[in-house]
């Protein structure tokens, strides 16, 4: 057997193209090339871990802590070997000032000297095609075919990432009124690093002394207007009656909504003591402070008869990111040559949290390959222009009512939800969607009236991170819910148990709970812990000490995934007897690399010593398509209703842990099995008979001798059996199944797709499916179908001299299903307790040009949780501070899988937080961040 290259590095070229959900891509993804000797590969993890299925420290922890090369800010053209130049020129972008006047030009007699050796390029000098994109709009399957349907009556206007009726390019020619703030409007390139520096120190902070703006002759382009689609959830379930988003016909349901909703206003009128409680909150947009601005490599490499694009990249969204690239050059008739193939490097982002999904940076860097004159180029980003361009948490604005009955039972949820989407569409729709299902919280409601769109404005552009739209949302309800408990009295963790949400019951959509969720288990535990249990004790002592102290408590049911999600992975096992793990996903930092490596180890009898992540070239050797002329879903064997999407940090101890296992299964029995078959002369032998000990096969009798890993693959090459398999999973409320012939059988494997790498492949040999089943189409309009439900409860202490809020403790009750690496979801719990700390109390971006549109923002400006404003201690103790972590035990209920717990622990401290100064001071403070000026201006309201 030949030892199997990192991630699949052969080169596609236009004749062999790989065919995904959107359409013909040429495309290959290639390892980074090893540094000073050091074997350092991008998004590779190489430090495994020694006892099968444990994980005693991160794969990509050594690389990273001793500087290693692994993102793409490390790396310059010389770094990466053949056949790329060692020379290579810097771009920059010059950024828009006003969305009130028209960009008229640059004033080159006005560029400081060091700026004039740069090559300049405006607006009117890109083709429609490298202008205005056309970018996929694939994310969640629900609201793709929404947006699909909205395209089949509307007419396309031509332009980039817009709501109807709003036209914009990537750089904006001159003439025209610049969309948002922060926009392009010129682009210099540079022949080296010290002119690139040079100019970028003399122009930084001086953007109004070379830019040239007049007055518009008409209106000025529309804001305000909402992106597509926007989303309405009413809900009615009473006396036998249902009518919800997720069961209604989807064509009527927009014209049914408006009588529901008086039915629902009708039902409330009759309630006798109904309590209504107003809700209104509001939050400022947030940047995701990943640890590595933005940065890459491009090159047009023309040297050879074929055009190939080659990129050094950090993203989150590696597949999408090629196919908008591919839009810029192959997919229009003025595109300025047409691309034989794209080559992506994927590197470790460097932080991701929805900051790097579907960033444009990866357009703009594509753009630059283009003016360079056949030379390789950087774009980079520092600190500053990460803020003033690079995509933040949406501002918000949410407005409703929750209407519960004397008996303490929910009634109805009522409540109007505004994104700022920014000047680009991005995933906002999507986000807003989220939110309108989260705005029902952890409960059970029987009837809902929620709306949430997404608008278009000046502001930077906002994405997908830090949960999603679902902090958002759960600050609205359960801030709401605990002014309720308050004002009639009641216990606040009563109330809420009274209208938990069960397996059986509905969402606010209509889509059924079909997991185990432990809320009530939860509950308990939440109750009994003394920092709840004696919080009024606590508060006395305090007070007695002259401090104001306040204990609040919050629950969140943060959904994961997507209305259907495909991942796909490859198990590779080398000469040497150690495995590889290949996989679509992109490890943000927060342990993919590191789960998926030792999830194969009760399989296969050793954990991965490589993990290869980002390799989203390999769908494309699955065999399968998500094209349907005939209808027949899961009845064609080649069918899939997604390839992949992009990465999430909540998709890993579920999805993509299970199509790891899965292929690590169909890899034992495609080549394990039968080579022990033939060994030891047992051609009835199965996966019951045996056993791993010490990194070999064993008889679970003991009668024969073990067979070592390293004799498994030699055997398999001389008996010609399968060194790797490559499997695809889909999720959409259950998975998708099917028979294939493997190991001389047919084996039943919960996957839709296979394919095995035989000894000398490059690309893998797919095999039929049979007997196919899957997830029903109609189960995408319930919207979510998977939950990572969290109790906090957090206590302050609050200077009403200062206003200052200091959070002491913070006490989590978490269900994260099994748990695959127990310290990677105590660090989750850790960055998500800091990171709810930090928006709720310090991160603040003002809209318009006194944020950081302006371009001078920093860290001295953008205040982040610091060391002092975070609890570090891990176990509660009675006056000390600290942050503890309780998950709940693994039960029957969750079939032996984990759960994306991303932002789950996070999602519910912003509300318990405000709760706490509540209790502490009595005053209701729902803008965030929740700054010491809004503290005092409450005390003195």
């Amino acid at each position: 057997m030949k030892h199997i290259p990192s991630a699949q590095s052969s080169h596609i070229s236009r004749r062999r193209f790989l065919q995904t959900s959107a359409g013909i891509v040429a495309a290959s993804f290639l390892p980074l090339p090893s540094s000073a000797g050091q074997p350092s590969q991008a998004q590779v993890g190489n430090t495994a871990s020694p006892s099968p299925g444990v994980a005693t420290q991160r794969i990509d922890g050594v690389a990273k802590v001793t500087g290693q090369k692994v993102y793409a800010r490390d790396f310059s053209a010389a770094d990466m070997g053949t056949p790329w130049p060692t020379k290579q020129c810097y771009a920059m972008f010059l950024r828009a000032l006003t969305t009130e006047q028209v960009f008229l030009g640059i004033k080159s007699y006005a560029l400081p000297p060091a700026a004039k050796k740069g090559k300049l390029i405006l607006g009117d000098q890109l083709s429609d095609a490298q202008r205005s994109p056309q970018i996929s709009s694939s994310r969640d399957l629900h609201i793709d075919e929404q947006v699909e349907a909205l395209a089949s009556i509307t007419p396309d206007p031509e332009g980039f990432d817009r709501p109807s009726a709003v036209v914009y390019d990537l750089i904006v020619q001159p003439g025209n009124v610049p969309d948002f703030l922060g926009q392009a409007v010129a682009l210099l390139i540079f022949d080296d690093f010290p002119s690139y520096h040079a100019a970028r120190t003399a122009m930084q902070f001086q953007d109004n002394q070379f830019q040239s703006y007049g007055d518009p002759e008409g209106p000025l382009p529309p804001k305000g207007v909402a992106f597509d689609p926007k989303t309405t959830y009413v809900k009615y379930a009473l006396d036998g009656e249902t009518f919800d988003s997720a069961t209604a016909n989807a064509y009527t349901y927009p014209y049914e909504v408006n009588g529901y909703r008086q039915k629902i206003d009708d039902r409330l009128s009759q309630i006798d003591g109904l309590i209504q409680q107003d809700l209104a909150c509001d939050m400022r947009a947030m940047d995701p402070m990943f640890m590595e601005p933005e940065a890459g490599l491009a090159w047009l490499d023309e040297t050879t008869h074929e055009k190939t694009l080659r990129l050094v990249l950090g993203t989150q969204s590696p597949d999408g990111d090629v196919k908008d690239i591919l839009s810029m050059y192959n997919e229009e008739d003025d595109a300025p040559l047409k691309l034989s193939a794209v080559e992506l490097t994927s590197c470790y982002p460097g932080g991701g949290f929805g900051g790097r999904d579907k960033s444009p940076f990866s357009l703009m860097l594509a753009l630059t390959a283009a003016f360079t004159d056949g030379r390789p180029v950087k774009l980079m980003y520092d600190r500053f222009e990460q803020f003033r361009v690079g995509l933040k948490r949406h501002a918000a604005t949410l407005e409703g009512q929750v209407s519960v009955g004397p008996d303490m039972m929910l009634q109805n949820i009522a409540m109007t939800m505004q994104f700022d989407g920014g000047g680009r569409k991005n995933l906002s729709p999507y986000v807003a969607s989220l939110a309108a299902l989260c705005a029902g919280g952890a409960y059970k409601t029987p009837m809902a009236n929620i709306y949430a769109d997404a608008i278009h404005s000046e502001n930077i552009s906002g994405g997908s991170q830090r949960g999603f739209g679902g902090p958002q949302a759960f600050f609205a309800i359960e801030t709401a819910l605990d002014d309720i408990a308050r004002n009639q009295e009641w216990d606040p963790i009563a109330l809420r148990r009274k209208n938990i949400i069960k397996k059986g019951e509905t969402t606010v959509v209509g889509g059924p709970i079909d997991q185990e969720l432990q809320l009530s288990q939860m509950l308990d535990v939440a109750e009994q812990h003394p920092l709840w249990h004696d919080r009024a004790d606590l508060k006395l002592k305090n007070k007695t000490a002259g401090k104001s102290y306040g204990t609040g408590m919050a629950m969140s049911l943060q959904a994961y995934g997507t209305s259907g999600d495909g991942t796909v992975a490859a198990v590779l096992l080398q000469d040497d007897g150690t495995f590889c793990v290949q996989s679509d996903a992109v490890d943000m930092g927060n342990g993919s690399a590191t789960t998926l490596g030792v999830v194969i180890g009760d399989i296969l009898g050793s954990n991965a010593t490589q993990v290869d992540m980002g390799g989203y070239t390999l769908f494309g050797q699955t065999g399968l398509t998500t094209d349907d002329p005939d209808g027949l879903r899961w009845d064609n064997p080649s069918w899939t209703a997604k390839g992949v999407g992009s990465s999430s940090a909540c998709l890993t101890a579920l999805h993509q842990v299970h199509v790891v296992q899965q292929t690590a299964k169909a890899f034992f029995i495609a080549t394990v099995l039968p080579v022990a078959r033939q060994v030891w002369g047992l051609p009835d032998l199965t996966a019951a008979d045996v056993t791993w000990i010490d990194g070999a096969l064993t008889l679970v009798n003991g009668a024969t001798d073990p067979i070592t890993l390293t004799d498994i693959a030699k055997i398999a090459g001389e008996m010609n059996l399968p060194r790797g398999t490559l499997g695809h999973a889909y999720f959409q409320n259950t998975w998708a199944e099917g028979d294939y012939n493997v190991g001389g059988g047919t084996e039943h494997l919960i996957l839709d797709g296979l394919a095995v790498y035989l000894d000398g492949d490059t690309q893998a040999q797919p095999i039929k499916r049979q007997n196919g089943f899957g997830p029903q189409a109609y189960t995408k309009a319930f919207s979510r179908f998977v939950w990572a439900p969290c109790v906090n409860i957090v206590a302050v202490t609050v200077d009403t001299d200062t206003g200052r809020v200091q959070v002491e403790n913070v006490v989590s009750v978490l269900n994260a299903g099994r748990v695959h690496v127990r310290e990677l979801v105590s660090g989750q719990s850790q960055g998500g307790v800091a990171m709810a700390i930090s928006y709720t109390l310090h991160e603040d971006l003002p809209p318009g040009m006194s944020g950081p549109a302006n371009g001078t923002w920093n860290l001295n400006r953008y205040h982040v949780a610091r060391f002092q404003d975070v609890p570090i201690k891990t176990s509660y103790v009675e006056g000390e501070r600290s942050q503890e972590l309780h998950i709940m035990p693994e039960t029957p209920g969750d079939n032996g899988q984990g759960r994306g717990i991303a932002e789950a622990v996070m999602c519910s401290i912003p509300p318990a937080i405000s709760n706490a100064i509540k209790d502490a001071i009595g005053v209701r403070l729902t803008s965030l961040p929740i700054t010491s000026e809004k503290v005092l201006e409450g005390l003195q309201s």
